[in-house]
């Protein structure tokens, strides 16, 4: 995801998000989209004319160009019956907020493509038909099946597909190369482990003044990759994925406390650059030359290429438990299709537009024209995306990761509406730490407690 939501956006929004759940009255069971049921096709052929489907999203001008070039081709080819309009409605944050407007005010949109950390929400809200419901009742018009399975996951809770990934991304260590062999270190040194990242870094440090080995952008998303790089959840039960609700934080277990703690003693040590929280201004060091490494999102590829006079080369990202149980979280935002309000033919006709925006040829143009990673699998067999991948490494090195991440709960992510306000807590507590003016104990202790407010604020205003 490219990371472009402030603490301040965010925190709004989830305070938005429980006054929604308060006022729109829903059961909020915590995994499930609000329909059981959906309509079928005969709904959209019974209809007389032409429907109408309106798309809101947060996307920024290059990938929102993108998305409007898919929409026309799918009026061209449903001219007379389905017309898909897509609607900026600012970042993912604004988009958000204003969707939980829409949702007090009956007026929402057709379809919300929205960001991965409103999952939670959407997911109680009830005003969404499940992509589960909607894909059985109308088989063949998304290819699900074809989903890749670390994206699915995270849209997904208690055994039923809640949206659709539409954009997807993830997380990546990247590099200048140039800067780790004047340190001595060699062309192969490995970087796999977080162990292996931090030594690297540390070398780097110590062998060229005034250089840092390592800078982790103070986001909230990278405490949640370092959780599910370890294999740990980030909230109980279960990251709030088997049927019961999340109720409370964990960021105490051994296994993620020592992940975190080999990121921050780079930080105590003076090995790691503090450029706060926007993943900009971390990218903007990296291109001076300021530091060798940095955490970023495969959507910023082109932005940390374009800008460096030096060789970038893109890791996985690293793992301080064994790949077959861990890995990380995805970014981007997924398709959803709201019921109340909508007729079954727009129902109908929204879940066949998010059948072509997800289709292979759909996916391959929109993954090529932005950087985003493709969700549909059988693109990979397609000539034009592979010649794609040979001329760009750092895509191909995303996509392979994303193949290779295990849909367990760890890499799902914490389902809870709560999240928004809950990154914000959670990166106050550890930049303290990190700085050195608190101890990591006393700073976990304190953003899990900040967390667990959070979690039972939500559930209470929920009804959960």
């Amino acid at each position: 995801m490219k990371k472009t939501t402030s603490a301040t956006l965010t925190a709004a929004c989830a305070a938005l998000a429980l006054t929604a759940l308060t006022s729109c009255g829903s059961s909020a069971t915590g995994s499930t989209s609000a329909a059981a049921t959906a309509p079928g096709p005969k709904a959209l052929a019974d209809h007389k004319g032409e429907v109408t489907v309106t798309l809101w999203h947060g996307l920024d001008t290059n990938s929102a160009a993108a998305l409007d070039d898919l929409l026309a081709q799918f009026n061209a080819a449903h001219k007379g019956r389905i017309k898909a309009t897509a609607v900026y409605q600012g970042s993912y944050a604004d988009a958000l907020a204003k969707y939980t407007a829409a949702v007090r005010d009956k007026s929402t949109p057709s379809v919300l493509l929205s960001y991965d950390v409103s999952t939670g929400y959407l997911a109680d809200a009830g005003q969404t038909v499940s992509a589960t419901a909607l894909n059985k009742a109308n088989p063949g018009t998304v290819d699900t099946s074809s989903l890749r399975p670390a994206a699915a996951g995270y849209y997904s809770a208690d055994g039923k597909l809640l949206a659709v990934p539409f954009n997807t991304s993830t997380p990546l260590l990247y590099v200048n190369t140039a800067l780790l062999r004047k340190a001595g270190l060699p062309a192969d040194t490995p970087l796999n482990s977080l162990a292996e990242v931090a030594a690297a870094a540390r070398t780097v440090h110590a062998k060229l003044p005034g250089v840092k080995g390592l800078d982790q952008p103070f986001d909230g998303w990278w405490t949640e990759q370092l959780t599910a790089a370890a294999g740990q959840t980030y909230c109980t039960p279960g990251n709030g994925r088997g049927g019961k609700s999340t109720t409370a934080l964990t960021l105490t277990t051994p296994a993620q406390k020592a992940a975190i703690k080999t990121v921050a003693d780079l930080y105590t040590s003076g090995a790691a650059l503090d450029t706060g929280t926007a993943g900009a201004d971390a990218v903007k060091a990296f291109q001076a030359g300021k530091v060798a490494m940095i955490f970023g999102s495969s959507g910023a590829a082109d932005t940390v290429t374009s800008g460096a006079d030096f060789t970038v080369t893109a890791h996985p990202y690293p793992l301080s438990a064994p790949k077959a149980s861990a890995g990380p979280v995805i970014g981007g935002a997924a398709l959803w299709v709201n019921g109340p309000g909508h007729s079954s033919a727009e129902q109908v006709a929204s879940w066949q537009l998010i059948g072509f925006l997800t289709s292979a040829s759909a996916q391959r143009e929109f993954a090529e024209k932005t950087g985003y990673l493709p969700i549909n699998r059988k693109v990979d067999t397609d000539s034009s995306w592979k010649s794609f991948l040979a001329k760009n490494p750092i895509v191909k090195t995303a996509v392979t990761q994303l193949d290779g991440t295990p849909a367990v709960p760890a890499t799902a992510g914490c389902l809870t509406g709560a999240l928004p306000q809950i990154r914000t807590d959670v990166v106050s507590a550890l930049q303290s730490a990190f700085s050195g003016r608190t101890p990591l104990d006393t700073a976990l202790k304190n953003a899990q407690t900040a967390a667990d407010n959070d979690i039972a604020q939500y559930r209470k205003q929920a009804g959960q």
